[in-house]
């Protein structure tokens, strides 16, 4: 069933933020591949692409009018990623005035896209697993039932995943991509944007268009889309979330 957590998101992230530092016994939970962005849009989760390439993606530098074209790498005929492939990262989570930390391990096989959340002092949170159709997580008993690590998985995917995969993903918003402004010298680093407005918006006479999701990165020229620094924010429900390669 669709999830539409546009009220609640805020509320779920505060307990996310209020559970971070918890461990404890485990448990293994299915969670709905779907998480609301907002009113009327969601985003559900996308297979491996078999034409991923995130070691080696070319920086985001130029706006992009269509979806671009990722540069391949060797995969095996029939899944996604043909060797497994793994990214450490500092996460920083803000929802209002609090704010919490957790590191983060993601990992890339085949088809099978891995999630790992762990406490600034090592102590495991939770792992999620998902196949390209089903998304189970194994996590803390004590996160309790509100905790919705999928959100994570998703932030990863909008983050890191081929446009054109996001796009045929989304529901009821429009991602656009391109330089986040003209500033700064070009050939030290490159800020560059993704950025989802909902339907409506977009269909509105009003000069003021608001997104929903914006999603900056920062790089240096020719370093990979994975050594970027990451800033995204979802003004409606206040929440900001960095992310810093380890």
């Amino acid at each position: 069933m669709p999830l539409n957590l546009n009220a609640k998101w805020p509320v779920i992230a505060a307990l996310l933020l209020a559970s971070l530092g918890l461990t404890g016994c485990s448990e293994l939970l299915f969670r709905q591949t779907c998480v609301g962005l907002a009113k009327d849009m969601r985003y559900c989760l996308a297979p491996l692409p078999h034409d991923f390439a995130p070691a080696t993606d070319k920086p985001l530098t130029k706006p992009t009018a269509k979806p671009a074209i990722m540069a391949s790498q060797q995969t095996d005929s029939n899944t996604g990623v043909s060797s497994p492939q793994s990214f450490s990262q500092k996460v920083s989570i803000k929802v209002g005035k609090e704010s919490h930390e957790l590191l983060t391990q993601l990992e890339l096989e085949g088809e099978r896209m891995t999630l790992v959340g762990l406490a600034p002092l090592g102590q495991a949170l939770f792992t999620l697993v998902y196949d390209g159709n089903t998304l189970s997580s194994e996590q803390s008993v004590l996160l309790g039932d509100n905790f919705k690590a999928e959100y994570l998985m998703a932030m990863m995917q909008l983050i890191y995943w081929p446009e054109q995969s996001i796009r045929s993903h989304l529901e009821g918003g429009h991602l656009v991509t391109g330089l986040c402004d003209a500033a700064g010298d070009s050939l030290v680093n490159t800020s560059s944007c993704r950025q989802i407005y909902s339907q409506d918006t977009l269909i509105s006479k009003s000069a003021l268009q608001t997104h929903v999701v914006q999603i900056r990165y920062q790089q240096n020229v020719g370093d990979a889309l994975w050594q970027a620094h990451i800033s995204l924010t979802m003004p409606q429900a206040k929440f900001e979330l960095e992310i810093e390669p380890i």
